[in-house]
């Protein structure tokens, strides 16, 4: 039996695990403590690479150290520990999402007020969405930051054939997206497809953070799509 899942597995890497913390993180919950000698036998890399990996993992609370007859084995903290980093770190990104959410609302605000606002643009109709969509990918990034009100089944989504398009070529370009969507079922069902769609969503509750339109961070670009209207702006 697989005691650390792909999917676990893929999330602890776009984390920033490394090949080997995780080669030594799945070594551990199969075996009691060892010391980096008996790791390195098992594993086939060497002591000093190991040793790399363990320090990491020490460090994230994930694996301690003990003494044994003056050799020191490496053991998981607890399973615990592991579920508990991942909540952290989920934590951590959430918060910085939110700290996104709010230098785009000081940059909306900004620009009632600013006499020399920024570059706008202006698409109308599906053909003009479409095309902005497209030229997100343009913009220099490789992860955008988004806020999606999930309103219906993909399946549903008079775009639904443009999206299978505009996800291949996203994927391609290595444009990863961190998405805050709202915690309804139709939220739920479109955090279950994140393996499949090359993102990380994560669900708050709509009443708390009510925001009604999809809006794109995408580098020093912010896009707010709503229905057939579309502003496309860069600071």
């Amino acid at each position: 039996m697989d005691l650390l899942p792909s999917s676990v597995e893929s999330y602890l890497q776009e984390a920033g695990f490394s090949g080997t913390e995780l080669f030594v993180l799945k070594r551990l919950m199969e075996d009691d403590a060892m010391t980096l000698r008996e790791m390195a036998i098992k594993t086939g890399k060497s002591t000093g690479v190991l040793d790399q990996a363990v320090k990491k993992l020490i460090k994230k609370g994930i694996v301690d150290r003990t003494d044994v007859n003056g050799h020191p084995k490496y053991g998981l903290h607890s399973l615990n520990a592991v579920r508990e980093w991942m909540e952290e770190d989920m934590q951590h990104k959430q918060d910085m999402l939110l700290r996104k959410q709010r230098n785009f609302d000081a940059f909306i605000t900004s620009l009632a007020k600013d006499k020399e606002r920024p570059e706008m643009e202006h698409f109308d109709g599906i053909e003009g969405i479409k095309q902005a969509y497209m030229a997100l990918l343009e913009k220099d990034t490789k992860e955008f930051l988004m806020y999606v009100p999930v309103t219906c089944k993909e399946e549903d989504d008079e775009l639904r054939d443009f999206r299978v398009q505009y996800f291949r070529e996203r994927r391609r370009r290595g444009i990863f997206s961190r998405v805050l969507a709202h915690d309804t079922p139709l939220g739920n069902r479109y955090r279950n497809r994140d393996p499949f769609e090359y993102r990380k969503t994560i669900l708050l509750p709509q009443d708390e953070y009510p925001f009604t339109f999809e809006q794109i961070i995408a580098g020093n670009t912010i896009a707010c799509f709503n229905h057939l209207i579309f502003l496309f702006g860069q600071s």
